[in-house]
């Protein structure tokens, strides 16, 4: 017992320097306790009750019983947390205390006042009595009002621990065996079978302490996903705003020079309209037509430039096809042109850029208005396979 009780000892002590757990530095007191009083019994073969002649075994018997029973309750009152809705156990856990310091004040009287060498077994069965009347009551109201596993893992192996003894207190004043069993010997059983339940409780708990850190992880890994999530969707919200903002800033300059250019061309059309309108009036008049056709054209590069500028990349190949339909019905419905598109499937394939889409509706519209004049009354059907450049206008 003592060899068990030391190897438990070393475990737990290094245990408790991995963990750094309360309750495991609590029951290596304990264990200590246990290994100290073993220890002691086994280099002084001491005899409680039949000593005959005074010695220092006598002096420190009691208190190391005192002692190692009093390190087991202040860990079990640990586990069981006497002042959280206990009233029960904090009333045993206490009067334990009061009990084990007025055994120690007895014992103390008796070798300093008397002249006892040794124990009485009455003596010995009363006092004992006491301590575990309250170490039963305590562990009946810990089985009521406690519920996890760990902690009635704990409880058992008390109640176990205080049967033992209490086998053990009969067994010496009655000089019987039990089960086979002689005095101490119960009561080693007893510290033996606690301590493998205390180690399977102990199993169980960090069992329980690694799923909730598993489970914790995988919470953490969702949460990390959704915020990925989340960042990826902040970051094409500002990808987004980034390319509308840098596609203003081309519609911008693109206007400029446009109004510009257009601007400028009207001004001079003008001037030379007016400098000639009276000495050659036809001519004038050509001019204007020039201005008239110039302000269209602004117009229409006006309006594809903003429309260009406000399409969301996914929806381009569309949007491209709807402008190209507008445009050609306001030009051809004008004449009773009918128009049949034809869209290939590797339109939808070829990758489509702002100055792509600009390209090709100019090239579009110029192919368009240079065949309206070879169409008469005949229908127009628009091919398009690919961009910018890749399509074709036949007539039906």
């Amino acid at each position: 017992m003592l060899g068990a009780s030391a190897i438990m000892l070393v475990y737990h002590a290094i245990l408790f320097f991995q963990q750094r757990d309360r309750y495991i530095l609590l029951y290596s007191n304990y264990l200590f306790s246990l290994v100290i009083y073993l220890a002691f019994r086994r280099w002084t073969h001491y005899d409680t009750f039949t000593n005959d002649t005074f010695s220092w075994a006598y002096v420190i018997d009691h208190p190391l019983i005192l002692y190692m029973l009093m390190s087991y309750v202040l860990f079990i009152s640990r586990v069981l947390e006497i002042n959280n809705n206990a009233r029960v156990i904090k009333f045993a856990v206490i009067s334990f205390y009061v009990c084990i310091a007025l055994f120690f004040v007895v014992h103390g009287y008796k070798v300093l006042f008397t002249d006892e060498v040794s124990m009485s077994r009455g003596y010995f069965l009363w006092s004992k009595s006491v301590l575990l009347f309250f170490a039963f009551i305590g562990l009946y109201g810990a089985l009521k009002v406690r519920k996890s596993t760990f902690v009635r893992m704990i409880i058992a192996g008390g109640i176990v621990y205080a049967f033992f003894s209490l086998l053990t207190v009969y067994s010496i004043y009655a000089h019987v065996k039990i089960i086979g069993l002689y005095e101490y010997e119960l009561y080693f059983i007893g510290c033996l079978l606690d301590i493998l339940l205390f180690s399977s409780a102990l199993g169980y708990r960090s069992y329980l302490i690694n799923q909730e850190k598993i489970q914790t992880q995988q919470l953490l890994t969702i949460e990390s996903e959704k915020n990925k999530e989340l960042l990826q969707v902040q970051h094409s919200i500002l990808q987004k705003k980034n390319e509308l903002r840098e596609s203003q800033e081309v519609m911008n300059r693109q206007l400029q020079n446009e109004v510009g250019a257009s601007l400028s061309s009207i001004h001079l059309y003008a001037e030379l309209a007016g400098s000639i309108v009276s000495t050659n009036p036809d001519k004038s008049q050509e001019y204007l037509e020039r201005i008239s056709g110039q302000s269209k054209q602004i117009m229409e590069d006006i309006g594809d430039i903003i429309w260009l500028a406000h399409i969301p990349k996914e929806e381009m190949h569309e949007a491209l096809l709807s402008r190209i339909r507008n445009y050609s019905h306001e030009i051809l419905n004008a004449r009773q042109i009918a128009v049949e598109y034809r869209i290939e499937p590797t339109y939808y394939m070829v990758p489509l850029t702002p100055e792509v889409i600009k390209e090709t509706l100019v090239s579009i519209k110029a192919a368009m208005k240079e065949a309206i004049d070879q169409i008469g009354g005949k229908k127009m059907v628009l091919e398009i396979r690919g961009l910018p450049d890749q399509f074709s206008i036949s007539f039906a």
